[in-house]
């Protein structure tokens, strides 16, 4: 059975970020992977409205803005169809691409059933007990446990405590099968909200709701997937040799200078390397 990639792309910047308008380089490069290669379907699962260059050159929909990029690439799930051997790469379109060749390095790592998911830069382990108060709870002040935020068809996957290796939301590649055998992807269902700093200031709770079903998905890549089924294109935070994951919108963060490449065994990385070029100096 032939097998196809499908990417995914959370829309949202589209043209605007790092604080710049007609940043369209993304765009134009997914354009011509997606004109030049049969075997690959782009679709835009978007929190807004796209603009133009989107509507015009891909399939797109447009979603309710809820569950920022796990809930919108669960919902795309629902509505295309795959084959189970398909792979799937879910992207953000806040994202510089310096090398497209992670396409096939990606592809032919997977091929290998013995690896299920890769992610770009190494992210933060978590050890999670299910029936603790969630992250975002602490600042909604609800008394949510974790497995509270998991939908009703999924909760008997979340039992034990167990260490979470996690990979963020902005880059992930899998296979069809897999997400199948997890059964999606979880995400908080509920529109975002304020809530309040210690010095009594409102904060947008981005990060809490981003991260509690960051981790929701980490528990069930890390349970179902086994630990040693994930590989990282880098070892350093947000960047490897082939892209740059931007921090809402952001190239570069405040704290990038105080982010050291993470000190993890070799065979989590693709290649057993890391590269001068990833790290911050």
């Amino acid at each position: 059975m032939k097998q196809n990639i499908k990417i995914i792309i959370c829309g949202w910047w589209f043209d605007k970020f790092d604080n710049q308008e007609n940043q369209t380089d993304f765009i134009d490069q997914l354009k011509f992977i997606n004109d030049n290669n049969k075997d690959i379907e782009v679709f835009w699962a978007c929190h807004k409205e796209p603009i133009d260059l989107v509507k015009d050159n891909f399939n797109w929909k447009l979603y309710e803005n809820i569950g920022l990029e796990w809930g919108v690439y669960n919902k795309a799930f629902n509505d295309l169809e795959f084959e189970d051997d398909d792979f799937v790469f879910c992207i953000q379109d806040d994202m510089v691409i310096k090398d497209w060749g992670f396409i096939e390095v990606c592809q032919e790592h997977l091929a290998n059933d013995d690896i299920k998911i890769i992610g770009n830069g190494f992210n933060y382990p978590y050890n999670m007990n299910p029936s603790e108060e969630a992250r975002l709870s602490y600042w909604l002040k609800t008394n949510d446990r974790w497995i509270d935020y998991v939908r009703p068809e999924n909760k008997h996957m979340y039992k034990e405590t167990i260490q979470c290796l996690s990979i963020r939301g902005s880059f992930l590649a899998t296979r069809w099968k897999h997400i199948k055998l997890i059964n999606g992807f979880e995400y908080v269902n509920a529109p975002l909200s304020n809530g309040i700093k210690d010095d009594g200031t409102e904060f947008v709770l981005i990060d809490p709701f981003g991260n509690t079903s960051l981790y929701l998905n980490a528990y069930k890549f890390s349970k179902y997937f086994g630990q040693d089924s994930f590989k990282w294109l880098s070892n350093t935070y947000r960047r490897s040799k082939w892209m740059i994951e931007c921090g809402r919108g952001n190239v570069d963060l405040p704290q990038d200078n105080e982010t050291k490449p993470f000190n993890i065994p070799q065979e989590f990385l693709i290649d057993g390397y890391e590269y001068e070029e990833d790290k911050r100096k």
